[in-house]
């Protein structure tokens, strides 16, 4: 998939095996960027990784940028409910349309092999991003952090539209 927004050509495509650790890496920046202390972003460390049998699955895809990986998304299937696991833009690429062109991408694979929704276990900063994306919040779960006793996980949910046949 390429897609040009602003005059940036986005292009899509699966993630390679050996870009794990960038992957990683990346997505760790992108949560770090939200103002979270350095000790919970490391405790955060195995949920942020992006792994190597994901990747080998075809479940991780890239936004690249003249070649730069931009960003990363993490896409489970399931029969009827898909999961995004991650979806993590470079600090530097915020705010240019990336992020959204990878949800829509992750809602085009779902809504192709008949998937209903997508849901999603979101940060509080990122809610905001998914109902722009069209999300809903379907409930809310506690995930207290040590500087943050009251801190709530919107789960959202993006109902997938129905496929016209012709």
């Amino acid at each position: 998939m390429t897609t040009s927004e602003n005059a940036i050509d986005v292009q899509i495509r699966l993630a390679l095996v050996g870009e794990a650790e960038q992957l990683t890496a990346l997505s760790i920046a992108s949560k770090a960027r939200w103002g979270y202390t350095p000790e919970q972003v490391a405790a955060w460390r195995g949920e942020l990784a992006v792994q190597a049998d994901d990747i080998f699955s075809g479940r991780v895809h890239v936004a690249v940028v003249e070649e730069e990986v931009v960003a990363v998304m993490v896409l489970l299937p399931a029969k009827m409910t898909w999961k995004l696991s991650h979806l993590f833009v470079a600090e530097a690429w915020m705010h240019q349309g990336i992020g959204k062109k990878l949800f829509q991408f992750a809602v085009e694979l779902a809504q192709q092999q008949d998937a209903r929704a997508i849901s999603i276990n979101a940060d509080p900063n990122a809610e905001r991003f998914y109902l722009s994306c069209g999300a809903i919040r379907s409930y809310s779960i506690a995930a207290p952090i040590p500087e943050n006793e009251h801190r709530i996980r919107p789960q959202m949910l993006f109902m997938i539209p129905a496929q016209k046949t012709l």
